[in-house]
């Protein structure tokens, strides 16, 4: 699959919108897309994007001679800014947004805004500018309430938070806008991404970030329920691609919808024992209560991305922590 990214990009010079660039996907996809020898704007408003990651990619670029990055800070609630950012843009990759199911139970105002209003800014500034293909961060909280497992695209159920209802307006935004206009994009439901440039101090943060910060620093932390939540971990250079072969798609016309996950699932029990077979028996952890808003288990059907996308994950879990733990161990130095 790198093979076929690689060659697929190699004579190619194209214009692309990152929003969400501070964010642990954006930053990734960015490194990925100026490593590719691509032209790229990164956008964010720093409400959970992180400087210290558009430092590393500008540090990056020069160090590699890239003079097609620049950065912009703004915010996608201002329609007139969203409309100057894609002007003379090819390709979308739409991440910015605020990922917490907690956190929405807070703060619904917030996730609204930055969730669904931004989303809509973005999506019809980049029809008016004619970019040739919209690509977003769904969530697999759009299965809500359908605890079928594995989740199947055509099957969702209700949310059961803020975001997850955020998430699957963006979804109805995004097929409106073909029906409406013939505006392609392809829509991602993003299951538990995990690996560098993750953020592991936010209070919102991510599981596997969490725990390693906390071990990494002789800390106790807490499994929420009995351990035998069960989640899709995809690493993030998997994640990575399936964007690129969004890219790359030539299967028709579209306003498409793709799980994005390793395909399988494991509880939360066998997350730590994952974990003990790099730090050891000896790491400090308690159970504690089940998070409001969170779906017991989670694991993707990727057989759709298979097929019309050609995504094939690389990474098993173990060989994704080893790359993890190996940032987060430099991180925390």
């Amino acid at each position: 699959m790198t093979e076929k990214i690689n060659n697929w990009f190699k004579d190619k010079k194209l214009r692309f919108l990152v929003t969400g660039a501070a964010g642990f996907i954006g930053t990734n996809l960015i490194l990925k897309l100026l490593d590719l020898k691509q032209t790229v704007t990164g956008v964010d408003n720093f409400i959970t994007g992180r400087t210290s990651n558009i430092d590393h990619i500008i540090d990056i670029a020069k160090k590699a001679n890239f003079s097609d990055f620049k950065f912009i800070k703004g915010d996608l609630n201002d329609f007139e800014f969203c409309k100057n950012i894609t002007e003379n843009i090819d390709y979308v990759f739409h991440e910015a947004a605020i990922a917490s199911v907690p956190w929405s139970l807070k703060e619904p105002h917030l996730f609204h805004s930055n969730n669904d209003t931004a989303f809509f800014n973005i999506l019809n500034a980049s029809r008016i500018s004619k970019v040739k293909r919209f690509i977003y961060a769904s969530s697999s909280a759009v299965y809500g309430t359908n605890s079928n497992v594995p989740s199947v695209e055509d099957a969702i159920g209700e949310p059961l938070s803020i975001y997850g209802a955020a998430k699957l307006t963006n979804e109805i935004y995004a097929k409106a806008f073909f029906n409406s206009f013939g505006f392609e994009s392809i829509g991602f439901r993003y299951f538990n991404i995990y690996g560098g440039f993750q953020d592991p101090y936010s209070a919102y943060a991510a599981v596997i970030p969490i725990w390693v910060k906390k071990i990494l620093n002789n800390e106790r932390f807490v499994i929420n329920g009995d351990g035998e939540t069960t989640r899709d971990f995809c690493y993030i250079d998997d994640i990575v691609d399936i964007n690129l072969l969004a890219v790359m798609y030539d299967g028709g016309e579209k306003a498409g919808v793709y799980n994005a996950g390793s395909g399988k699932s494991v509880s939360l029990n066998e997350l730590i024992q994952a974990l003990k077979g790099f730090f050891g028996n000896d790491i400090k952890y308690e159970y504690g209560p089940f998070r409001d808003g969170d779906i017991k288990h989670s694991a993707a059907d990727i057989t759709k991305a298979k097929r019309e996308l050609g995504f094939n994950p690389k990474f098993s879990l173990k060989e994704g922590l080893v790359q993890s733990l190996e940032y987060y161990k430099n991180l925390f130095k």
